[in-house]
């Protein structure tokens, strides 16, 4: 799965982001983000289900993937005011990617849950996660 897209999706509609990046992994995208409120990319992650075929493959590969929102806010220590930046930011992701098509052969982006990665010193890091499928069919070599 290409991230380029996506990442190019979120940056076009969310422009009050002062950044959107891409890492493979959660303390790398902490270190990636230099500006808020940021978004990092997590790369994706493709599971594929059972091949349903014998004699060839057929397998519908779910691709799931995470996108950190990362704001700051030190008005108050209990991250309050923090909650309530990533809450007026989280909607416009949903609807920038919730149905949106992220390349051919794939099918359209769903929603598959969130969580809070960290809050510190008015830092917060919040996850929200997605998946899209796409098919791999291929005969066996003979």
């Amino acid at each position: 799965m290409e991230i380029a897209p996506i990442i190019a999706r979120i940056a076009a509609k969310i422009p009050e982001l002062r950044q959107v990046a891409a890492a493979g992994s959660v303390p790398l995208a902490v270190a990636a983000i230099k500006a808020y409120p940021a978004a990092c990319l997590l790369m994706p992650r493709g599971r594929a289900d059972k091949n349903s075929l014998v004699n060839a493959v057929d397998h519908n590969v779910n691709d799931e993937f995470a996108v950190i929102l990362a704001v700051r806010n030190v008005k108050d220590m209990y991250g309050l005011a923090a909650a309530a930046d990533i809450d007026a930011l989280r909607p416009d992701l949903i609807a920038a990617l919730l149905n949106w098509v992220p390349a051919a052969g794939h099918d359209a982006v769903e929603y598959a849950g969130h969580q809070l990665l960290h809050y510190q010193d008015g830092i917060m890091l919040w996850a929200d996660h997605f998946i899209t499928r796409h098919h791999v069919r291929a005969l066996t070599a003979q």
